[in-house]
């Protein structure tokens, strides 16, 4: 097992974050080895089954050395079945030992070598589950001393504490190699987008500009216009982008300036005056509806229509309206794109909006241009609604 997991695009490699603590669990464990077996060699004439409590410390050496090498390639899953085996093997003291003599304050087989498997629960799974391991190593302890003792409430002090803190510990690492990872991810996106940056602007920019330049003199204004938004949109696309995307899901994101850069340049954008702060995940939802609703009117509204688009914010949710003064949609022609497969409208705008539980209302006529109302609720993932997919009015 690699012990790779994938966030936001930057696979983090958790058991290289964790080898430290890995490594510093296998030397805890064969110095606790030694101990056991230094404390088998000196109660080896008190022991009701002394060659029994010699065949349990081989197994505990040759079991140290499987989880050793087991947990340095990244085999933590092993850890559950690791405290099993520790937890019968310290209850194995009762078939060595007489049961009183353990009661009395006898140490068992395992002695310190059992909180290894407690420790390793910590550094594969975090504070809780190790939390956990430790109420099954103390209960498997009480079972073999059957006493409530000093003894007993001082092993639950010390595991309890090492457990707690190297539980901490690897969260720690973990979150730190995630934020290096993603660091990372992001400087090599940042120089992908300024080695695409350099290629656009040396080609396609200079194109552009170009055919602004000489296309009055050809007398085509229909084309300087095209040539010269395509423009914009592209310098505009190459030096910032869609801001705050990136981010996590959970991250805030003003939503009027991440819907702002990805408009083409002819549009006007309304937003309140305050910044509108949605989580990233929403944002990115809602950024590629209304990127898909405002291709829609640059490919069917028409030569020189309008593009507006309005933000709105409430409590409950975001409402965000594309209007066009372009040639509307004649009746039925959204049934027959979708019968030809063309599922831009069905998939990228309704099918986002469902997912979200919101709505999107369509206005459109032959002549009076179309308006998209989409509506985002805030709390959808919070409080665990079902989309509803609610659709109204005639829709592209």
């Amino acid at each position: 097992m690699t012990g790779t997991v994938t966030r936001r695009g930057a696979t983090v490699d958790v058991h290289a974050a964790l080898l430290p603590l890995w490594r510093g669990l296998v030397l805890f464990r064969v110095v606790a080895l030694a101990y056991a077996i230094a404390n088998v060699v000196r109660f080896a004439d008190e022991y009701r089954r002394p060659a029994l409590a010699v065949a349990v410390v081989v197994f505990m050496g040759a079991w140290t050395f499987a989880t050793s090498v087991a947990y340095l390639r990244g085999a933590r899953r092993l850890a559950v079945v690791d405290l099993a085996v520790t937890v019968l093997t310290t209850m194995s003291t009762l078939l060595i030992d007489d049961p009183a003599r353990i009661a009395a304050g006898q140490p068992v087989i395992t002695t310190v070598w059992s909180a290894g498997a407690v420790l390793a629960v910590a550094v594969a799974h975090g504070i809780r589950p190790a939390v956990g391991a430790v109420l099954v190593s103390l209960v498997g302890l009480w079972i073999t001393r059957r006493a409530l003792d000093g003894a007993l409430l001082s092993d639950a002090q010390l595991l309890g504490a090492a457990g707690i803190a190297v539980g901490f510990a690897s969260v720690a690492l973990r979150r730190s190699a995630q934020r290096l990872q993603e660091a990372i991810a992001t400087e090599a996106a940042a120089a992908e987008r300024d080695r695409l940056a350099r290629d656009i602007h040396d080609g396609v920019l200079q194109v552009l500009a170009l055919v602004r330049r000489r296309g009055p003199a050809l007398g085509d204004d229909e084309l300087v216009r095209e040539a010269a938004e395509q423009e914009v949109s592209l310098r505009r696309l190459i030096t910032r982008g869609p801001p705050g995307l990136d981010g996590p899901d959970d991250e805030p994101v003003d939503l009027g300036a991440a819907v702002g850069a990805t408009l083409p340049a002819r549009a006007v954008l309304a937003v309140p005056p305050e910044p509108v702060e949605v989580p990233g995940g929403l944002a990115r939802s809602v950024v590629a509806v209304v990127r898909e609703a405002a291709a829609n009117a640059d490919a069917h509204a028409g030569p020189g229509s309008g593009l507006w688009v309005l933000l709105e914010d409430d409590d409950e949710a975001v409402t965000v309206s594309v209007r066009d003064d372009g040639h509307g949609i004649p009746a039925g022609r959204l049934d027959a794109a979708r019968d030809e497969g063309h599922l831009g409208v069905a998939s990228s705008i309704r099918g986002r909006v469902a997912e979200l539980g919101g709505t999107a209302q369509l206005v459109t006529a032959p002549g009076e241009g179309t308006e998209w109302e989409l509506r985002f609720p805030r709390e959808t993932e919070r409080s665990g609604a079902r989309p509803s997919g609610r659709e109204e009015g005639t829709g592209r």
